[in-house]
């Protein structure tokens, strides 16, 4: 029997050597949810709801700080996963959730969601593997945080390239849409600091802005010059 999309678009959490078993059941439990664009999924502080995948469309993660500045966590385009702290901690949510667009998301619970583990004991360490994946992105943003802009912002765009990246004529194309103001808040700086640094790589020949998606036209030489 062929493969259910919903399936399909769960085995896109877990490493390659996952059984499709868990994507199956996973796909089974889960339950649908449309958002409006700018509708909010959740608040920081709201009790959690499990594990969410997005099915259409895209939720951006933020904090807003006291001085009411909005700090951009992640995007999480069709095909993402997240929330996932909360299926085991019962912990509220840390960040706020808001739909980027029309935008469809699947919710599974924690509880269901332990059932599946535990039903199939294997996805523990496969789920432990995508955990750890995560908490070693986040320790490089910490890190990233000491270096300056220019360096943050090449590392943050070939990080983006590497997981929304396609081919085109022009070089590496990244799908995602990223207006300045959102490298701006992920990077913690103003959207002028941004498009300095942007214009600056353009000059270089390093990127390009095509049809409104930004193009890593050297990602070689972005990585050995502006990464060292």
């Amino acid at each position: 029997m062929a493969e259910s999309a919903d399936a399909v678009l769960w085995s896109q959490l877990w490493p390659a050597d996952a059984p499709a078993e868990l994507s199956a059941a996973l796909a089974a439990k889960a339950v649908s949810r449309q958002l409006r664009h700018g509708e909010w999924l959740y608040a920081k502080g709201d009790a959690a709801t499990g594990l969410i995948g997005v099915r259409r469309g895209m939720i951006r993660n933020v904090h807003v700080a006291e001085d009411g500045r909005e700090l951009l966590f992640g995007l999480f385009p069709a095909g993402s996963w997240f929330g996932e702290i909360s299926l085991f901690d019962d912990a509220p949510r840390p960040l706020h959730a808001i739909a980027e667009g029309e935008t469809e998301v699947l919710i599974l619970a924690a509880d269901k969601f332990r059932a599946v583990l535990d039903a199939h004991p294997e996805g523990y360490r496969h789920f432990a593997r995508v955990l750890c994946r995560k908490l070693r992105v986040a320790f490089e943003q910490i890190e990233d945080q000491q270096r300056p802009l220019a360096l943050r912002l090449a590392k943050r765009l070939l990080d983006l390239a590497a997981i929304y990246g396609e081919t085109s004529a022009d070089g590496l194309r990244i799908k995602l849409a990223l207006p300045q103001e959102d490298l701006a808040r992920m990077l913690g700086a103003t959207r002028q600091s941004i498009n300095k640094e942007l214009r600056a790589l353009t000059v270089q020949g390093l990127l390009a802005v095509k049809s409104g998606r930004i193009v890593l036209r050297d990602v070689d030489r972005l990585r050995d010059h502006l990464l060292p």
